[in-house]
């Protein structure tokens, strides 16, 4: 079985960096957002079982969200990496 070459940091162009740096540093405040607002984990806003389900709800949808958009621009930021990689075409540039 033959290994794909490995992504290093010249495939990557400056603004890719700073694109995957903007959103893990979004992607972690946000988290610790979360967590500063729950430091003693889940508490319901409401003693009152649907408003609390509903909270839940809103707090996974929201969370879901940040994820699955950082997660998608993050593939994207790969893909391009990939793709000039594979191309042969000039590197795109230092990682740093």
């Amino acid at each position: 079985m033959n290994t794909p070459p490995a992504l290093r940091p010249e495939h990557f162009t400056r603004a890719e960096a700073a694109e995957f740096h903007r959103l893990m540093t979004h992607l972690v405040a946000t988290c610790r957002a979360v967590a500063d607002e729950y430091p003693d984990g889940w508490r319901a806003p409401s003693p009152d079982r649907p408003v609390d389900f509903g909270a839940s709800m809103t707090l996974i949808a929201d969370l879901s969200r940040t994820l699955g958009h950082t997660r998608r621009r993050i593939r994207r930021i790969g893909d391009g990496a990939r793709y000039r990689l594979h191309s042969g075409g000039p590197t795109a540039g230092r990682w740093r």
